[in-house]
């Protein structure tokens, strides 16, 4: 009996390359449908009438960085339950399909840039009838998995103090950008739906 409950324990441990290979998978899978979805909206939208850069704009391109802390996974980790390790890793796939939901929901205006286009629609129906930026939404739950998959405090550390920040960051440029654009329309909808996290 007790090599039976030790065997179903063993069984049910997370393995740290299983960790690995479904965070980094899931994001490549999004950077494919990203670009594929960036690349299809160019030839289908009008031309940019504002963009904005600075800081909101380049942290993009660092996304890479918490990844590599998973697959090599420097410093103490967290003893984690087993359970929140695979609730973890089922946020992780989550996070990611919630984010593409919103992507094709955003269509041919779904771009890595900041910016809005001359035919620019203000889009509410699916995953933004929960929230206005579920993009960014479903990142930061593909984070937080990450967080309780790995128990790695060095990636809990970055994700509270960078990855979050980062996503909030480009989330209020585009709020800034999208007022300018569509005023007392999209007043009226940030009143009715939160910005990141549904209900606030």
């Amino acid at each position: 009996m007790a090599r039976e409950s030790s065997a179903q324990t063993e069984y049910w441990d997370m393995n740290p390359s299983l960790v690995t290979i479904v965070s980094i998978g899931s994001i490549v899978t999004f950077m494919v449908v990203a670009q594929v979805s960036r690349a299809r909206g160019l030839v289908r939208r009008g031309e940019t009438v504002a963009r904005s850069g600075g800081l909101a704009h380049y942290v993009a391109y660092f996304f890479f960085v918490p990844y590599i802390v998973i697959a090599v996974r420097p410093g103490p980790e967290l003893d984690m339950p087993d359970l929140l390790r695979w609730i973890g890793l089922a946020l992780i796939v989550a996070g990611v399909g919630f984010s593409l939901w919103a992507i094709a929901t955003l269509g041919r205006h779904y771009d890595l840039e900041l910016e809005i286009h001359r035919d620019h629609e203000l889009v509410r129906r699916g995953p933004y009838r929960f929230v206005r930026h579920p993009v960014y939404t479903g990142l930061g739950l593909h984070f937080l998995g990450a967080c309780l998959a790995t128990g790695n405090l060095l990636l809990i550390a970055g994700t509270l103090l960078v990855t979050f920040p980062a996503l909030y960051l480009r989330a209020k440029t585009e709020e800034r950008l999208l007022r300018e654009r569509f005023g007392a329309a999209y007043d009226e909808y940030a009143r009715r739906v939160g910005m990141l996290v549904p209900l606030l």
